[in-house]
């Protein structure tokens, strides 16, 4: 019997390479949890992962069907961004899809959009919930055209007011499986991957004298380019530039309008003005090549201390 994959990246070992010490997967990166508020050292393979986390429950199909796929493109993707870090340009169109189908799926699926997509739709379930048990007549319609459609058998005896007291009191929970978060997660991936493949791209490189760009678990980020502008912000908004490191000396900034040079050296504080978006969005882990996370203050570059707890947003 094939033995299954259990622990699932969300963001891809091969990709996190490249802030290890050594860029390779067997390297060391340094982890600042921003939540715990520590430090340590591990190998990639140990972070930005969760147990079954692309999991399928279908009929004929592994379990892991999609996590084996993912890798496979994952790799790919890899191994387009060792050679941008190797030649120091963009690659071709068709290369460059690849990072920005990486991009993509970073965007639509990782842990921080799941548990907000899944706590919608709870939300959603106690609301419709609360509006069924506040009116018999509006209860009882629903109950017989349930019946009517089999959902529920035609012999059952479903009390308006024990559920009423069921749905006040809180007595149940929502669950969304796996298979429904990715069904809709990979159902606006399209979406997301137009919005991204619309922008024109720049490889920024980081100067001699200028820190390195760190990842997170969370690392495709999208900012107003006016930083007084204020509201909800996406991936298809005018006037916002979308940032990802690529490794400790790269990263890719694209905008909708205005483009910007195709390659241009980042001074050490635009590096450390793209490492604080980084951090700003990370959902709990950032990572690095060495202790040393630069970041850009009200008063100019510092240091993250997140031992300290001045890691938090």
């Amino acid at each position: 019997m094939r033995k299954f994959a259990r622990n699932h990246h969300f963001v891809p070992q091969g990709y996190l390479a490249g802030f290890t010490e050594d860029g390779t997967r067997d390297g060391r990166l340094i982890v600042s949890d921003l939540v715990s508020c520590s430090l340590f050292q591990t190998k990639p393979r140990n972070v930005a992962a969760k147990r079954d986390f692309n999991r399928i429950d279908a009929d004929g199909q592994d379990p892991d069907v999609l996590e084996r796929a993912l890798g496979e493109f994952e790799g790919r993707a890899a191994s387009v961004i060792r050679g941008i870090g190797e030649c120091g340009d963009l690659p071709t169109d068709e290369e460059l899809s690849y990072v920005i189908n990486l991009m993509a799926l970073l965007v639509v699926r990782n842990p921080k959009r799941r548990r907000a997509m899944n706590t919608a739709r709870r939300h959603t379930a106690r609301v419709i919930g609360d509006m069924l048990t506040s009116d018999r007549l509006l209860f009882e319609h629903h109950i017989a055209r349930a019946k009517d459609e089999g959902f529920i058998r035609k012999d059952a005896v479903v009390s308006f007011e024990a559920m009423r007291k069921f749905i006040e009191d809180d007595q149940y929970s929502v669950e969304v499986s796996t298979g429904e978060s990715l069904s809709l997660e990979l159902g606006v991936f399209e979406n997301t991957l137009d919005l991204l493949g619309s922008r024109y791209w720049s490889l920024v490189t980081a100067a001699t004298d200028a820190p390195d760009f760190v990842t997170c678990d969370h690392p495709v980020t999208v900012v107003f380019k006016d930083r007084e502008m204020r509201g909800p912000v996406g991936y298809g908004l005018p006037r916002t530039e979308v940032s990802f490191p690529l490794s400790t000396r790269q990263a890719l900034l694209g905008v909708l309008e205005n483009p910007l040079q195709p390659l241009f050296k980042a001074s050490a504080e635009q590096v450390a003005a793209i490492n604080s978006r980084t951090v700003y969005h990370a959902d709990r882990q950032v990572y690095s090549r060495t202790e040393m996370v630069v970041v850009l203050r009200c008063g100019g570059m510092a240091i993250l201390d997140v031992l300290n707890g001045r890691g938090h947003r």
